[in-house]
């Protein structure tokens, strides 16, 4: 059996699955598994393929995907109807928010599986905010105060080589569309408007919600196109904040003396939104191993599997009850209960991954213009048209 995934830790990724092969084989050892890793940009352009494969490619029997592929992997007739392969499956234990990107829209019908999630939030450093405010959970509720301990950071810091007041939690130092979502859902807009029929991309509250997170490159607050082992961290002391999905855990509390506390993102509008990213786990309608690839879905997504693999990778399980029991095991994740009921996915369309890669591609060209000196807020908006005319094209054709 064959299992595709995405490089879920990092430089451990090979390591912590590992792990959990270990553990599946000890319970099913005449079940031979065996783990490709790639990167979220291959497994998107594989989707494309894995429905007509040439007699040289492999065949995946379970494939790991972002919660809003599987509209698109139902429509490409390339996901296993689950429900019909084991009619007992539930959701009913699953967060709320993950259901319904498990269905084929419209149906009860599940096509793929909740795993694990993150959601973000913004960690900083006590030792280094106390330098420049009394308050700073106070401080860092708005965006503008987040902005103003920014600016006190830089200039408190700024004999520090290679210092910046925020990590860029990107491994390659991009811009990142899922880091940038919270600042547009706070501001008041959407990818989509409410009915799904017309997009928001196009006008000006998105703009400016979008230019919100691209300020924190401009004004030299956040590193972008460099990659994080050729910069300081907020481990090393050389960044002060970070914004990130993961929660941590392992991480903040590796280096002994070094507080790091974590709240909600903050608000550019009434009330903080954070972006809620599920991983799911879905059966190739091509498998030729689909009982056992049932079971390996089951065993990943059981609830203790579920927390230890989630504490590896420093993630949330996507069940209540190991979500419960995971937040509960330190004071510091308490406060995720509160992140995850004011958080937002994206919408389980057909669309909402090509929509997600035409943002990306939008960042990728503010960033490189930020780097050459070139970036304008009016160069924003000219890509921020054209995305809009795009996105419009593609809902008259997939959703009208």
């Amino acid at each position: 059996m064959i299992v595709w995934v995405m490089p879920d830790s990092g430089a451990k990724t090979k390591e912590d699955y590992a792990t959990l092969l270990a553990l599946f084989k000890k319970e099913n050892p005449s079940i031979d598994v065996n783990i490709r890793v790639f990167t979220r940009n291959v497994l998107w352009r594989r989707m494309f393929t894995i429905k007509h494969p040439t007699h040289e490619e492999e065949v995946p029997d379970v494939i790991q995907i972002p919660h809003y592929w599987t509209a698109l992997l139902v429509k490409e007739g390339v996901a296993e109807n689950l429900s019909q392969l084991d009619p007992g499956l539930s959701l009913a234990d699953a967060l709320l928010p993950l259901r319904e990107h498990c269905y084929q829209p419209g149906t009860k019908d599940i096509y793929s599986y909740p795993w694990w999630f993150d959601v973000s939030a913004l960690h900083y450093r006590a030792d280094h905010l106390k330098l420049v405010t009394q308050h700073p959970e106070e401080d860092l509720r708005t965006w503008q105060g987040f902005l103003s301990i920014c600016k006190a950071l830089q200039e408190t810091f700024h004999d520090v080589p290679g210092y910046f007041p925020v990590q860029n939690s990107d491994w390659r130092g991009s811009l990142s569309m899922r880091n940038a979502l919270p600042c547009v859902w706070s501001a008041g807009v959407s990818l989509l408007s409410a009915d799904k029929t017309t997009t928001q991309v196009g006008t000006k509250p998105f703009k400016e919600a979008l230019l919100n997170y691209i300020n924190l490159a401009s004004k030299g607050y956040m590193p972008i196109l460099r990659e994080r082992g050729s910069l300081g961290t907020m481990m090393s002391g050389k960044a002060s904040m970070m914004i990130s999905r993961k929660q941590g855990i392992s991480t903040f509390s590796a280096r002994r003396g070094m507080r790091v506390h974590t709240v909600p993102l903050p608000a550019i509008g009434k009330k903080s939104v954070s972006y809620l990213s599920g991983m799911n786990l879905f059966i190739n309608t091509l498998s030729q191993h689909k009982k056992d690839a049932l079971k390996f879905i089951k065993f990943c997504t059981r609830p203790d599997i579920q927390t230890r693999y989630a504490k590896m990778i420093e993630v949330f399980p996507a069940f209540e009850e190991p979500f419960e029991r995971l937040v509960s095991s330190a004071p510091r994740l308490e406060l995720y209960r509160e992140i995850v009921s004011s958080a937002r996915t994206l919408p389980n369309m057909v669309i909402t991954g090509t929509i997600m890669e035409i943002l990306k591609h939008v960042l990728a060209i503010c960033a490189a213009q930020l780097v050459s000196g070139t970036f304008t807020p009016a160069s924003l908006n000219k890509e921020l048209d054209s995305t809009a005319q795009e996105i419009s094209y593609l809902l008259s054709i997939y959703e009208g």
